[in-house]
């Protein structure tokens, strides 16, 4: 009878465990936007500003999107986050807003170079515009009234294969929009890349299904 009781109870605590465990490990990566640098020193890490916002359709789905490249490391010297002569980390973030009302929206980026998926170093997951309003000056998801995250709780995120990955989006929440236009408004999740060459830059592709 103490076997059964004594596994019993280990098997109800390793559940509790796994139920403790999952949202841990359920949710996107997040990054403040002013972990990339302020909005007074925009020079050293705004590599290429926000594009106009472009639709893109697949499959009965829309969703209207706008991109940024920044240096995180705020090294942006000669045109890139690595200059032909050396300068720089090489690093770089990838930034894709988009907008839907559309449901189970698969966001393929494609064609990436130095891409290794990181949950600690963070090299992919959502952009958070940054509360205390740092950095003001680059695309962001503003959602002060979800300090747990959970309006990107069920987004998931895929490996395809060295150059190709996939967020999964179940629905869309309607995010405010930011507090200056730099920021825009919707779901904005980044990429982060390593190049070892200065020139072409590797830019992702970027579609839906």
């Amino acid at each position: 009878m103490k076997t059964f009781q004594a596994l019993r109870s280990k098997y109800i605590l390793v559940a509790m465990m796994m139920l403790i465990a999952v949202p841990t490990f359920a949710r996107l990566p997040v990054r403040q936007s002013s972990d990339n640098g302020t909005g007074s020193n925009s020079d050293f890490w705004g590599l290429l500003g926000r594009t106009v916002v472009i639709p893109l359709a697949a499959n009965g789905k829309s969703v209207k999107a706008t991109r940024q490249i920044i240096c995180p490391n705020q090294d942006r010297a000669s045109g890139a986050c690595l200059s032909q002569s050396g300068d720089g980390s090489g690093d770089y973030i990838f930034l894709f807003q988009i907008t839907s009302t559309s449901a189970n929206v698969n966001i393929n980026i494609g064609k990436l170079q130095g891409f290794v998926k990181d949950d600690v170093n963070k090299t992919y997951g959502v952009m958070i515009c940054d509360p205390d309003g740092f950095n003001d000056q680059e695309l962001c998801t503003t959602d002060p009234n979800d300090p747990n995250f959970n309006n990107i709780a069920n987004i998931t995120f895929k490996v395809k294969n060295k150059t190709s990955v996939t967020f999964t989006v179940p629905s869309f929440f309607n995010f405010p929009a930011g507090t200056t236009p730099e920021e825009g408004q919707g779901l904005t999740v980044f990429i982060k890349t390593h190049q070892n060459t200065a020139l072409p830059i590797a830019y992702p592709s970027l579609g839906i299904n």
